[in-house]
């Protein structure tokens, strides 16, 4: 056997074990994780999967973050939040594919504490996030709010919907937050970050844990009795806002509820892509919703043309890097879904 014709099999082989495990592992969308591994690169107003859209410091001489090799620290030195300023860390981007559930991990330690604090710290889900206006979002645009309290040596999580707090945890001890948040119009199982497993959230509902100890579950979304949006989950901030202290993150991990966006019946054609234009098939597409993005969750511009009932001509402007690359639609009868193909 040649050389050439060897190397051409080998190289078959890891394709086809590459795609393999590829399309195996295909299910659950990341739309965030973060585990600080690197301390650059890490805020970008169009951000891929790991990446926060902002960080505004409102005083940054008082109320301040740092990247370090592992985890991510905020700190605030006054009391007062006008003059003591504002941490706020965002993603205002909405995430994509808009997601209609979302699990929350926050792997996080409280590492000082000078002065007490109800609602130091501020969590939201919700959209239409504004990264220039500092005042309280209003109930209008929040799915779901939870926050953290200063206790002096110790801090708590408080489920803000109810106004129930969980244990009080001690100084430098690593914890897990799990918050569950379901905005589509079924029940979903997930598990906890811990290994407690079955857990069940119902539609317009969240469950918010520390490692594996519920806060509360089956917490009221939409405060306020705000209106329904499809896109209530879209956008995530931390607000430091009171208090005197120190916290880490070590890791935040968002992602969907629910195993992905139906698969059957759609085909990119060819696949691996090695041009810069391809097919999709999917008996009932709907052209208009096509969105394209790379793997990292970066948008790509292009143009459609429909070839008959069931195929579009996707052509992109330029030709696509080597990668993972994320077409996803709703079809006629509004049901998501999406493909992953590769780009040679």
């Amino acid at each position: 056997m040649q050389l050439s014709h060897l190397v051409r099999i080998l190289r078959s082989l890891v394709l086809f074990n590459f795609l393999f495990t590829w399309f195996s592992c295909f299910g659950q969308t990341t739309y965030f994780h973060q585990n600080f591994s690197k301390t650059t690169s890490l805020i970008n107003p169009q951000p891929d999967t790991s990446q926060f859209s902002h960080i505004i410091l409102t005083s940054p001489v008082l109320s301040y973050h740092k990247f370090h090799k592992g985890y991510m620290e905020l700190v605030r030195t006054q009391q007062d939040s006008a003059s003591g300023g504002i941490i706020r860390i965002l993603r205002a981007t909405p995430f994509l594919p808009n997601p209609k559930t979302l699990i929350i991990r926050i792997k996080l330690s409280a590492e000082a504490i000078q002065s007490n604090s109800v609602n130091a710290i501020y969590l939201y889900v919700g959209e239409n996030f504004d990264p220039v206006n500092n005042s309280f979002p209003g109930n209008g645009n929040m799915f779901g709010r939870c926050s953290i309290n200063f206790l002096g040596n110790a801090f708590n999580v408080k489920d803000l919907e109810n106004q129930l707090a969980g244990d009080s945890i001690k100084l430098k001890k690593v914890v897990t937050l799990t918050w569950a948040l379901n905005n589509s119009d079924k029940a979903f199982t997930y598990d906890v970050s811990n290994g407690t497993t079955g857990e069940t959230v119902e539609p317009g509902k969240y469950d918010l844990w520390i490692d594996d100890k519920p806060i509360n579950k089956g917490s009221n979304a939409y405060p306020g009795s705000s209106p329904y949006s499809e896109t209530k989950l879209s956008n995530f901030e931390i607000r430091f806002r009171n208090g005197l202290g120190r916290i880490r993150m070590y890791d935040i991990l968002i992602t969907d509820g629910i195993s992905g966006e139906e698969l059957s019946g759609s085909m990119v054609m060819p696949n691996p892509v090695t041009m810069n234009s391809f097919i999709i098939n999917d008996k009932n597409i709907d052209p208009a919703t096509l969105k394209l993005a790379h793997i990292s969750g970066k948008q790509l511009p292009f143009e459609s043309t429909l070839l008959a009932n069931d195929r579009v001509k996707i052509v992109v402007p330029q030709t696509l890097s080597p990668g993972i690359y994320l077409l996803y639609f709703t079809d006629r009868y509004k049901k998501r879904k999406s493909v992953k193909f590769l780009v040679q």
